[in-house]
């Protein structure tokens, strides 16, 4: 991987790694205090769904990019690349400007979230003036943000992997201390759990976790050997997503639910006594820095695959790592000292980022396990019907709209649910449901088929033609 991101297919030398390798990918890039508010949102909005149920599920759910990977193995190509096959070329960049904008948005949401975890060290320990001891977390923040791109891929990608793993135990560690198994599975003060909010809470822990990653699942599994089999292939990124994204989504809810977690208008303050003791308070807030600064690094490097099919060309890594930097600053600034509240800016852009990703990513997995698949183990090809896939796409984005409740609108359906937001669930089980329906009631032949059509058609043509030249030479 160097300093240019090709949407060309990989080379078989570039195709050096392997489906551990990559599990630990997305093991790091899970296993991020990014996941932090949505753990902290799922405690406040659903109280009375069962946490660890949530966690299990939306996690077990990171097969979805286990599925989705599969594209990128068998054709060397980016997810967004793969995406320009299933809906068009012209639907397909408005697709990946939607994506482009939706990582630059996570890029901005980790930096504000570096700024809030130096800001608690910093007041936990009276480093710094409270009043502006924010400033001093953003300039920090801000040149860690523009370092980081000039390290280097490789370099960012073991630092990233080494401190998720170091994060991981720090993570198990708080969890035993905290006894987070009965905070995860004790029951509400009602006396009984609620299904539509644990629909709910598992539908949250989707937006920023499994569904906002299903758009970058092939950029890694391109650069795997091929001698990797299908179902490895699959499983691999479905296990390091589902140990790192279920560990700190777990962890997220516990430490709010003990108080370690602190949240009001001002965002997110972590407190030395909600984690024990201060080696883990310390260490904890060390790794989730380093590892938040590294997850920026590979947000940006995913997302330029995005503008990279938008623009039609290749793009410098360096450069467009410091734009997405520049942006990202922009953004981050907005949240953290123009916006209402963190909390309304990072629901809205949960649920904006959704209503792309989650309808896409059912049409993605109706395309691998129906098309993708059958081809790859030496079956027929089977057609592309473009047209149907961006028509199912678009009835899964309404519907996903109608069902999605945020700070700027409370879909009908959403309402009729007491205002609990589905749409992650709803969208991605209506175009799979969508996606199968068509293939079973229209689509009864392959691309063989027709191309052996259109040769038996040619070989009349050709045959006539020939009819026709021998009963112009009798006549004569």
């Amino acid at each position: 991987m160097g300093d240019r991101h090709s949407i060309s297919a990989t080379t078989e030398a570039e195709r050096t790694s392997s489906a551990p390798r990559v599990a630990l990918i997305w093991l790091a890039a899970t296993m991020t205090a990014s996941s932090l508010p949505v753990g902290v949102l799922i405690a406040q909005l659903f109280p009375l769904a069962p946490f660890l149920w949530v966690v299990l599920l939306a996690s077990a759910l990171f097969v979805a990019v286990g599925i989705i990977s599969i594209p990128g193995f068998i054709y060397g190509i980016p997810t967004m690349a793969v995406s320009g096959r299933v809906f068009g070329k012209p639907v397909n960049k408005l697709i990946s400007l939607s994506n482009w904008m939706s990582q630059l948005g996570w890029q901005a949401v980790v930096l504000v979230l570096v700024v809030y975890i130096l800001r608690s060290v910093f007041d936990s320990y009276g480093l710094l003036p409270i009043n502006t001891s924010i400033y001093y977390a953003l300039v920090l923040a801000v040149l860690a943000n523009f370092v980081v791109p000039i390290i280097g891929y490789k370099a960012i990608v073991t630092a990233q992997t080494a401190g998720a793993l170091f994060l991981a135990l720090f993570a198990i560690a708080i969890l035993v201390y905290l006894h987070g198994g009965q905070a995860l599975s004790m029951t509400p003060a009602v006396g009984h759990f609620d299904g539509i909010q644990t629909l709910g809470g598992t539908s949250l822990a989707l937006m920023g976790g499994a569904f906002s990653w299903t758009m970058f699942a092939s950029d890694y599994s391109r650069y795997v050997r091929r001698d990797t089999s299908l179902a490895g292939m699959a499983l691999w990124p479905s296990l390091g997503g589902f140990a790192g994204g279920g560990l700190i989504l777990a962890l997220a809810i516990t430490l709010y639910v003990h108080g370690g977690i602190q949240v009001g208008p001002a965002g997110i303050s972590i407190t030395a006594t909600g984690l024990g003791t201060s080696a883990l308070y310390l260490g904890f807030c060390t790794f989730a820095i380093l590892g938040l600064l590294a997850s920026n690094f590979l947000n940006s490097y995913s997302s330029a695959f995005s503008l990279a099919v938008v623009v039609g060309k290749d793009l410098n890594r360096k450069k467009f790592t410091a734009l997405d930097a520049v942006l990202a600053t922009l953004v981050g600034i907005y949240m953290l000292f123009v916006a209402p509240s963190f909390w309304d800016s990072f629901q809205t852009f949960l649920d904006l980022l959704i209503i792309v990703a989650a309808p896409w990513t059912g049409v993605m997995i109706t395309y691998v396990l129906w098309d993708v698949l059958p081809e790859a183990r030496g079956g027929l090809s089977r057609l592309l019907h473009r047209r149907a896939n961006v028509w199912v796409f678009v009835i899964g984005v309404a519907v996903t709209v109608f069902f999605s409740n945020n700070p700027l609108w409370e879909g009908y359906g959403a309402h009729l649910l007491h205002g609990t937001d589905i749409s992650p669930l709803v969208g991605v089980a209506t175009t799979i449901v969508a996606s199968i329906l068509y293939r079973v009631l229209f689509c009864h032949h392959t691309a063989t088929d027709e191309q052996g059509q259109a040769s038996a058609l040619s070989k009349l043509v050709v045959s006539k033609i020939i009819q026709m030249g021998t009963d112009d030479g009798k006549n004569i």
